[in-house]
């Protein structure tokens, strides 16, 4: 460690700045992804007990609507004195003597007489959760029942689990004169019902419900196990809301066991949640992955940074050890100073520039004069030399009297004068029209009786300015591609057409045109600025023109077979004035 200390960070800046700031990094990212990870589980445990004492309180609810049902329904009974004494004779007589008090009375009346079924069916027929009503005597012994929902009935008698799907709720019925007790009603409700509560939620912990006789009521899961049953049993510390609550009983945060207790009914809600339950581990797992891409992410850019100063740092060590050793020819060519290192390799650059310069000053000064006296030789040869050549071959001409071989002479020489003089990058219309008129001339002499051209241009715009050498080779491919060698009838048009901020000069031939699957492809290559062989000076404007104005100018190609071709070349209209040719 200590050798690996000296030999990476002892001497090394950069290094240093890396392991310090890798280290707060690290330990930052880390406390924060614990803070996280810490929030989010407390916040999911809340939402999840939020969620329990809902489904609780819908629960309370539907259990204090069967007791109001419940009261309402013996008080109905103990009102009313006929039913009084049909219980008391199904409590304290044979139930064959009990079948025969019920037939004297209706045939002694032969009406529908209010009795203990029909009070029943009338205060219950709107309870879907009501199963069965069981009167027993005073000593609590079966006597008879009343079924109000028979398949749901007979089901749950018949399933040995199925008492826990069911609460019983008892009620004493007392003599209206004596106000003994002459018996007991059972009322039986269906707590399957209790699933639609527990499903139209989002719980994903468990819940148990326990009467006051520790006795399971509901359970909202039938894998969970006993010992979660025996725990919500068995608790009794409540905490400031009337609560049990319970961690870390296994040793572990999870699982949490929150129960509620009814104080009036004596039930016991136990809410149990376990870490599976919430789901917080994979959460936990993919918040600590992304931490570590982040820390990994942050170390590589924060090395590739300090590696970039560190061999920058290098190449300057280097460099300095070049001009130490003599080499004052080595420079660092920086153009920009981003920091503090490319302050110190300027100076650097420009104190080897200052000793060179004055070690070198009697070479320099030889090696200049050398350059001039060679410049001179060669500006002997320029481009008057050619114009005054032509211009004897002209003059010779016109002596033979051949005006025609003359003309040509002559335009030839004006079109390399334009090329070669005023190499701004805009003309006027009018010199690039009447470059243009040169070598339709000499076109038409070369293709004689073969070639017609008509150029229209108002004067009013032929001070605008145009972009250099952009007609003429339009002209050219015009006629390399588009003359009709079999035809006498070839015609070249020049047109304008202006609006208020642009221009479009349209070139127009008649000649052979292009086919559409060419025309398509002649159109994507200038839309994307391909270059192709076939179209070089099309592209060649093209491109000018949209770095030169922008991309919604340039040319446009509409063409047929056979029919001709149509060339828009479209540009704003400028009126500065340039040196003319």
């Amino acid at each position: 460690m200590i050798e690996l200390y000296r030999r990476y960070i002892k001497n090394k800046i950069f290094n240093k700045m890396l392991l310090i700031y890798s280290s707060i990094t690290i330990i930052a990212i880390f406390l924060l992804t614990a803070v996280f990870i810490s929030y989010y589980v407390d916040n999911e445990l809340q939402n999840e007990l939020n969620i329990h004492s809902e489904v609780i309180f819908n629960i309370e609810k539907r259990f204090e609507e069967q007791d109001n049902i419940s009261n309402s329904v013996i008080n109905g009974i103990n009102t009313q004195p006929k039913i009084i004494d049909e219980i008391l004779k199904l409590t304290t007589s044979t139930y064959e003597e009990y079948l025969s008090y019920k037939l004297d009375n209706f045939s002694i009346s032969n009406t529908k007489q209010l009795d203990l079924k029909y009070l029943l069916d009338t205060m219950l027929s709107n309870r879907n959760d009501a199963l069965a009503v069981v009167i027993n005597d005073k000593n609590k012994e079966y006597k008879n029942e009343i079924v109000l929902n028979y398949d749901k009935w007979y089901d749950i008698k018949n399933d040995p689990e199925g008492v826990k799907y069911i609460r019983k709720i008892t009620r004493p019925i007392k003599n209206v004169d004596t106000m003994y007790t002459i018996g007991y009603i059972d009322i039986y409700f269906d707590l399957k019902h209790l699933n639609k509560i527990v499903d139209n939620s989002n719980l994903k912990g468990n819940l148990i419900i326990l009467d006051e006789n520790k006795n399971v009521v509901f359970v909202s899961s039938k894998d969970l196990s006993q010992k979660y049953v025996d725990k919500v049993k068995g608790y009794g510390i409540k905490n400031s809301r009337n609560e049990f609550l319970h961690r870390g009983e296994f040793k572990l945060k999870y699982p949490i066991i929150n129960i509620k207790e009814d104080a009036q009914t004596g039930f016991k809600y136990g809410s149990i949640i376990t870490e599976k339950d919430l789901g917080t581990s994979k959460m936990s797992s993919k918040i600590l992955y992304i931490s570590l891409v982040f820390i990994i992410l942050i170390l590589c850019v924060t090395y590739t940074v300090i590696s970039g100063y560190s061999n920058k740092l290098k190449n300057m060590m280097k460099g300095i050890e070049k001009i130490k050793d003599g080499d004052l020819d080595t420079r660092f060519n920086i153009e920009v100073e981003d920091d503090e290192l490319d302050m110190i390799a300027i100076r650097i650059d420009e104190m080897s520039e200052s000793l060179q310069y004055n070690i070198n000053k009697n070479y320099i000064a030889e090696v200049k004069q050398k350059q001039a006296e060679l410049n001179a030789l060669q500006s002997q040869i320029n481009p008057h030399f050619l114009y005054n050549t032509l211009e004897v071959i002209r003059m010779c001409a016109l002596a033979s009297k051949n005006r025609e071989v003359a003309q040509m002479i002559y335009n030839l020489a004006s079109m390399f004068r334009y090329s070669t003089y005023n190499n701004g990058s805009l003309v006027t219309l009018s010199d690039e029209i009447k470059h243009c008129k040169m070598y339709l001339d000499l076109c038409s002499t070369r293709y004689k009786g073969m070639l017609e051209y008509k150029i229209q241009i108002d004067d009013l715009y032929k001070q605008c300015l145009i972009p250099k050498f952009t007609l003429q080779p339009i002209l050219e491919n015009s006629i390399n591609h588009g003359l009709k060698k079999d035809s006498c009838e070839n015609v070249i048009k020049i047109g304008l057409i202006c609006s208020e901020s642009e221009m479009e000069i349209l070139i127009k031939d008649n000649g052979h045109g292009i086919s559409k699957d060419e025309l398509k492809h002649l159109r994507k290559s200038l839309e994307k600025n391909l270059q192709k062989t076939s179209s070089i000076g099309l592209m060649n404007i093209n491109n000018r023109l949209k770095l030169k104005f922008g991309e919604i100018y340039g040319l446009e190609i509409d063409s047929e077979a056979n029919e001709g071709t149509t060339v828009k070349i479209k540009i704003p209209i400028l009126r500065d004035e340039v040196k003319n040719v």
